[in-house]
């Protein structure tokens, strides 16, 4: 029997279940049943990035952290989300974790080092950290997110596809994993997204790789994270899944419910993570709203019925107009509040430098509206609003 179900029905199972979600303080955290019969939303989180990805000092000062997280404590916001790329982690060589590249900033322990600023100032207005492990899968993205030795045996590049097509370069994902996770062991961090976006395509590789099956070894990866994270840790563990993929074909566009369809809604994922979390991002095109509806509910609703909180871990509008990125905030986030999620948060905020920022020509996702001020653009109001 497929699992798939209607919109309609989708929202006559939300009238028979209501949440309430709480804040998490520990990893007892769970979601108890409301009074009153109404899902009430109560958490919201910025991804917090950081010029050129280094939160170092000279970029992202003391004093740029304490504006933006005091703000973000007064609007409501008490999560945030800090990117951490493999080319910041490790070197051009591998187990490489001290030095630094002339004119290409910290890596390794030098970057982690600016990384256990940010966590410990954010603590102290008591913002909840998630570290993730920003991994990119396409080509495109080899050649400056990933290091030198990371090489791909079926594409023939630079890629961090090779971490589920080779057993070394897996063992090396999970090497530097380990020497992350314990060299930020003594610093405050809510929880550890292990993977971004993790997606096996083709579901069969072409002769003579169709023996490499990239799904088991995303899930063998994300299992053997997750331990590392526990045997050093107590903090939470997630993987930010794709909830839906928008692709198209001669003119027409059309959405794939990506963790239905390649992840079969596998038991070992649920058994290895503490909470699922999902990137969603609205349609390109108006038509194909209620399709996008449907799937985002199905996929909520029954990771939920697995028994695990649901994280919205990115979410934003591309747009250099205040006000299409308002309305379509408003829009998305009217939508959300009616799911039980336990918390949306935006991509993204960098109010640390002029440049790549509102003022100059091209403002994008950002949510800040201005590095000087610190000032959130209108969007960033509607996604921080407090309450149900």
């Amino acid at each position: 029997m497929s699992r798939r179900i209607s919109f309609a029905s989708i929202l006559g199972i939300m009238m028979f279940s209501t949440f309430l979600i709480s804040p998490c303080v520990s990893r007892s955290c769970s979601s108890t049943i409301s009074s009153g019969g109404k899902i009430v939303y109560v958490n919201r989180g910025l991804n917090y990035l950081s010029l050129y990805h280094e939160y170092s000092r000279e970029n992202t000062p003391d004093s740029v952290l304490r504006r933006d997280f005091s703000r973000f404590i007064m609007d409501g916001i008490n999560a945030i989300s800090l990117s951490l790329y493999w080319y910041r982690l490790e070197g051009d060589t591998r187990g490489d974790y001290d030095g630094s590249r002339p004119g290409l900033g910290p890596f390794g322990d030098r970057f982690l080092d600016n990384v256990k600023r940010v966590c410990r100032i954010a603590n102290e207005y008591g913002l909840r950290v998630i570290l993730t492990i920003h991994t990119l899968w396409n080509k495109e993205d080899g050649a400056w997110s990933t290091p030198a030795y990371v090489f791909d045996p079926v594409d023939h590049v630079i890629q961090q596809l090779a971490i589920v097509r080779s057993e070394d370069m897996k063992q090396a994902f999970l090497d530097m994993f380990a020497h992350v996770v314990q060299y930020m062991a003594d610093t405050p961090v809510y929880a550890w997204a292990l993977l971004n976006e993790p997606w096996h395509w083709p579901h069969v590789l072409p002769p003579p790789f169709e023996d490499i099956d990239q799904k088991e070894n995303f899930i063998d990866i994300m299992q053997k994270q997750s331990a590392i994270v526990k045997r050093y840790t107590d903090c939470l563990t997630t993987v930010r899944f794709v909830c839906v993929h928008e692709w198209s074909y001669e003119g027409r566009r059309y959405l794939k419910n990506i963790f239905d369809d390649d992840w079969n809604w596998d038991q070992r994922i649920f058994s290895a993570l503490d909470f699922i979390s999902f990137n969603i991002y609205l349609p390109s095109a108006n038509y194909l709203l209620d399709e996008w509806r449907s799937i985002v509910a199905f996929n909520v609703i029954e990771t939920k019925n697995h028994n695990k909180l649901v994280w919205n871990t990115e979410f934003g509008v591309d747009s250099d107009d205040d006000a299409v990125q308002r309305d379509k905030t408003k829009f998305y986030m009217d939508y959300m509040k009616t799911l039980p999620v336990q918390c949306i948060m935006g991509w993204f905020w960098r109010g640390d430098s002029p440049l790549e920022n509102p003022g100059l020509p091209g403002k994008g996702m950002n949510y800040c509206a201005d590095a000087l001020s610190g000032e959130g653009r209108p969007a960033y109001l509607e996604l921080a609003k407090t309450g149900p």
